[in-house]
């Protein structure tokens, strides 16, 4: 087991994440909605590749180094599994917090984009790491 910077780098991801998402931090109200509907609503008429790219990439860096984090520090057996399910959680806890923000839109295509942007940094770590990179 070494010692690595890949956990403050991970939590600092993290908070950029959860900045981002919540960004503006202001008129917070209860649009009589329900937090997980996003879950179930159809899919947005409207989507960019941007859009895509940013939810891919803004979750790509912490999926990375909670993997690296992981594997550097005696768990890499199941470091591409908790990292993505870490980046599930993340996501799923800032979709459902958008609900209550007017001018921010939750959604499942969001969602699914950032596990898989997660997914994509954790398994460039497992694997960079198998190669001793």
């Amino acid at each position: 087991m070494q010692k690595t910077s890949a956990w403050p780098l991970a939590l600092s991801c993290i908070v950029l994440i959860v900045y981002a998402s919540l960004y503006p931090f202001s008129d917070w109200r209860d649009q009589g909605v329900a937090p997980w509907a996003f879950l179930v609503a159809p899919w947005p008429r409207y989507w960019t590749g941007f859009d895509i790219g940013i939810n891919v990439l803004g979750y790509m860096p912490a999926g990375f180094f909670l993997a690296l984090a992981a594997c550097r520090t005696g768990r890499a057996r199941h470091a591409l599994m908790h990292s993505t399910l870490a980046c599930l959680v993340l996501s799923m806890c800032m979709e459902t917090i958008q609900i209550y923000l007017p001018s921010r839109v939750s959604s499942n295509v969001d969602f699914g984009l950032n596990v898989v942007g997660g997914w994509m940094g954790a398994l460039s770590a497992t694997f960079l790491e198998r190669l001793g990179v």
